[in-house]
């Protein structure tokens, strides 16, 4: 891997003293597990996968939550994505069914009413439903629902669309839950022909991913708002695009309400831990130093905030900011303090970009071997040099590159600019890249004395 000694100060001396940022080699990660339904759209943690099952090994559990200060939050799953209607559009459905059936255990608040509700259509046409409310308690047990249909003339819809509700409220009056097992569709006893994943058997783990003593975007979303981000900010690395052995941090722009917006990630455990005294900071260190690649969409800027307090009085309020990189960088930023007292705690906050215009989803922003240090300390000044010195062409490409060296490559990976690895077919120095899509990647190859390079292509259709 390449790397490049790039000095955001001019300081140049090795300083004798510093302090790691508490896991600010990023080593260490924790999984708040959380499971999806397969097939259904769920956007709130308030949907649960559940052991409590009537048939097979799971059910599904949609929770009531209260709050006295807002309207509390709800569980509900459907089988249509309004936002991506063209993968999820409700479930194909030909059967003669004449009644819904489920298992269900619950336990409401009063006032709380639940709701299992389903339209038939007929390319696109109404064709029937059924909209089964029910509220209070089973008292711990299972209890079997069978609920006739109501058809629109005749019974021959193609598609089935679901919703389940814990509540129908404008407002919960209560913390409360309720468990849905096995629905189908019978007539006369016999069951019709089933809809994807009624039974609630597939399950994936789409739970938030964050570095131990950390927190980010996704789980601050997930914590306070019981959703998810439409698309993951903060991922671990550990294949070669990260700093030398062991993982790093990847922070990138996602996409809400189709508007990019910045990802973030911060030392602490609390929600204002970015603007708080977070962890233990006992001397007036003169820099926070670390190593980067920055991959911007566009002009994107990246930003670290970094603070520190003396007895919850500030201290300081420094900021960097981080330009395109495409290789490891060392960095080390200045820190300027308001007086002389010494301060005791401090905090960070890293962001994928900066500013009121953020150019695009695929800004990512690397980090790795964070520290405070008195004078800048490259983590290893003795890394050598690249001298494998290979040269590729065509660039742009389209099904495959050619490589110029004087020794064998045996080795191709390419990573595109969202941090997306793939391995990559080498033969006679040839590269076979017909499987990627187009766009911007970054290929790092190997020779048989070991040496690597790092080099920048474009797939593209035509040339």
């Amino acid at each position: 891997m390449k790397y490049t000694l790039t000095y955001i100060s001019l300081f140049l001396t090795i300083g004798l003293f510093a302090q790691n940022i508490p896991n600010g080699d990023f080593e260490n990660w924790e999984t708040r597990d959380h499971f999806k339904l397969d097939g259904w759209y769920s956007p709130t943690r308030n949907v649960q996968r559940t052991t409590d099952a009537k048939v097979g090994n799971y059910a599904i559990k949609l929770i009531n939550t209260y709050s006295a200060t807002s309207n509390g939050s709800k569980g509900y799953i459907r089988n249509i994505d309004y936002s991506n209607r063209d993968i999820l559009n409700g479930f194909a459905f030909n059967g003669d069914a004449l009644s819904m059936v489920f298992w269900s255990k619950h336990d409401l608040a009063p006032g709380d009413t639940a709701r299992a509700y389903v339209v038939f259509r007929d390319e696109g046409r109404y064709k029937g439903r059924v909209d089964f409310r029910f509220s209070g308690t089973t008292n711990g047990q299972f209890v079997k629902y069978n609920v006739p249909l109501e058809w629109n003339g005749s019974r021959t819809p193609d598609t089935a669309w679901v919703y389940l509700y814990s509540y129908i409220n404008s407002k919960v009056n209560g913390d409360g839950y309720v468990i849905f097992d096995d629905l189908h569709f019978e007539n006369i006893g016999q069951r019709s022909p089933e809809i994807t994943n009624a039974d609630f058997e597939e399950w994936n783990n789409v739970g938030v991913d964050f570095p131990s003593g950390w927190r980010s975007i996704d789980l601050r979303t997930y914590d306070l708002y019981t959703s998810f981000l439409s698309g993951q900010s903060v991922f671990q690395i550990s294949d070669s695009t990260a700093f030398q052995e062991g993982t790093s941090l990847l922070i990138k722009n996602y996409v809400s309400n189709n508007i990019a917006r910045t990802g973030y990630c911060y030392f602490g455990t609390q929600d204002n831990d970015y603007y708080t005294p977070a962890f233990a900071f006992p001397d007036t260190f003169k820099y926070l130093q670390g190593y980067y690649k920055y991959l911007p969409e566009g002009p994107d800027t990246a930003r670290i905030n970094f603070r520190t307090w003396a007895q919850t009085s500030s201290r300081s309020n420094n900021n960097l900011y981080l330009t395109e990189a495409e290789d490891w960088t060392f960095f080390s930023m200045p820190l300027t303090y308001n007086d002389s007292k010494i301060p005791d705690s401090a905090a960070m906050i890293a962001y994928s970009s900066y500013g009121d215009t953020i150019n695009g989803e695929n800004t990512a922003l690397y980090l790795d071997k964070l520290s405070m240090v008195m004078e800048p300390t490259p983590f290893n000044l003795s890394v050598p040099k690249n001298t494998l010195s290979a040269k590729i062409f065509p660039n742009p490409c389209q099904d495959k590159v050619f490589i110029e060296s004087r020794t064998k490559i045996k080795y191709c990976s390419a990573t595109n600019t969202i941090g997306q690895h793939f391995s990559l077919n080498v033969v006679n120095n040839t590269i076979d890249v017909s499987s990627l899509d187009n766009g911007l990647y970054y290929l790092t190859i190997r020779d048989s004395n070991g040496l690597t390079q790092n080099i920048k292509i474009y797939k593209a259709t035509t040339l």
